[in-house]
């Protein structure tokens, strides 16, 4: 069996070769391509009939191989562009954020960080600043606010 494969392999590397390369245009992936088809001949090759041409089934293996590496890095190419545009997004937004903050006076920054970045309840940050929840209700209004009427205006 290994010597009818080593056979096989030497025979066809090539032209396997050849396909993937005239699919993909790319060297690498075509070298790839042409190892993951006889793993794959390999595994099946006793499913191997002889009913077709050897260089039939392994350019039908071949494109399969291809169209699927084709479809994964399509899929990884609109994944990686959807993470590089929440990325992108999420600094612009933190830019905004952290001009409209700088905007706040020290006490505001702090009460409106607390809550609205930290997520801190009334309570807990009535704790952390020691101070009393309607001073902290109170001061974060003002803050959010300020904010408002910044935005507003620009």
């Amino acid at each position: 069996m290994k010597r009818l494969f080593e056979q096989i392999y030497k025979e066809n590397y090539k032209y396997v070769y050849n396909v993937a390369l005239s699919v993909l245009r790319n060297k690498k992936d075509a070298e790839d391509i042409m190892q993951d088809v006889f793993i794959k001949f390999f595994e099946s090759i006793e499913y191997f009939k002889g009913k077709s041409d050897i260089k039939t089934y392994l350019y039908r293996i071949t494109v399969n191989k291809c169209i699927d590496f084709i479809r994964r890095e399509t899929l990884k190419r609109k994944k990686s562009e959807i993470i590089n545009e929440k990325f992108a997004q999420k600094q612009n937004d933190n830019l905004i954020l952290d001009n409209l903050l700088e905007k706040l006076n020290v006490d505001e920054r702090i009460i409106v960080s607390l809550s609205e970045i930290a997520g801190f309840s009334y309570k807990e940050i009535a704790e952390i600043l020691n101070i009393k929840i309607g001073t902290v209700k109170s001061r974060i209004n003002r803050a959010i606010n300020k904010l408002k009427d910044i935005i507003n205006k620009e």
